[in-house]
């Protein structure tokens, strides 16, 4: 596979950068791309690309008529599309639709490799049509390895002249767009188990103060796993669902045992003291946890 070498002058980026761009908030939301699997999809352009210094700030900045299919095949990187953040590592398939706006807020990583295909925009790729396919915007394809084949091969056969050139294309695309369904299937159904695992984890030990990565080791997957099905099951990451169940629990214990010491509570229950539990209670319920207590025992 020849890689087409991209070098940026600029060298003002500093290892920190990347480590911000890994370290960026979580989105607490994320797009859907529609695909219409009963249309023949085309391609448009096709090529692997190898950044060998990072790029400049902003490096893509477009909105295309096509779909922009990309796989991370090594580095980092990360791009937005209608204000979601999406964090690409190895194996990642990031899934652009036609017509959204998207960019490269930050630099790359130094080596980074990516395939990059576009391909056509059907009329029937929308949420209104029910034959219509739901995929998400961003997911990983290691366990997967024919996804990579099948950009492999498309940018391959995009560049060499031969017979049947653009049947062979469409049938590749076409063929690379079912298998990502049927993972992101496969991938939907393992979410689910992942997350009522977790769940159960830490329902079933309240005071325990919990990670996620011990969380994620317990069920021998990653974090960023775990993170994609308690969004796929609940539609929050793995802390912001841990830190509400913790609260719940505490404005039952302030009604339940009116008599104990928020601090004591807040401990109890992993806080790392009253202070941090009372300022995350009041962003929760709207009140204090001390009102709280009045109100609930005041009857």
């Amino acid at each position: 596979m020849r890689f087409l070498v991209l070098i940026n002058k600029s060298i003002k980026y500093t290892a920190l950068v990347f480590v911000v761009l890994k370290l960026h908030v979580k989105k607490e939301k994320s797009e859907m791309i529609y695909i219409d699997l009963k249309s023949n999809h085309t391609l448009a352009a096709a090529n692997a690309h190898y950044y060998k210094i990072p790029t400049e700030e902003y490096y893509v900045d477009r909105t295309l008529q096509y779909h922009d299919l990309i796989y991370l095949i090594e580095g980092s990187w990360g791009f937005t599309e209608n204000d979601v953040e999406y964090p690409l590592e190895a194996n990642d398939v990031l899934m652009l639709a036609a017509g959204r706006h998207h960019y490269s807020r930050l630099p790359c990583a130094p080596g980074t490799k990516t395939f990059c295909i576009h391909i056509s925009a059907e009329a029937g790729d929308n949420e209104a049509n029910s034959d219509s396919t739901c995929l998400p915007t961003l997911m990983n394809m290691k366990d997967a390895p024919v996804v990579k084949k099948y950009f492999d091969d498309i940018v391959s056969t995009y560049w060499r002249e031969g017979k049947y050139k653009e049947q062979k294309l469409t049938t590749l695309v076409n063929l690379l767009l079912l298998t990502i369904c049927e993972e992101a299937q496969n991938q939907a159904d393992a979410y689910k188990d992942i997350a009522t695992k977790a769940i159960e984890m830490i329902t079933s030990n309240p005071h325990r103060r919990y990670t996620a990565k011990e969380v994620a080791n317990d069920l021998y997957v990653s974090t960023k796993t775990l993170d994609n099905a308690m969004h796929k099951k609940l539609g929050v990451p793995f802390y912001t669902f841990l830190k509400n169940q913790k609260l719940d629990m505490v404005a039952m214990q302030l009604e339940m045992e009116p008599e104990l010491k928020l601090h004591d509570i807040a401990i109890s229950f992993g806080f790392y003291d009253e202070f941090h539990m009372s300022k995350a209670f009041k962003k929760k319920f709207g009140i204090s946890p001390q009102e709280y207590r009045i109100i609930k025992t005041s009857g």
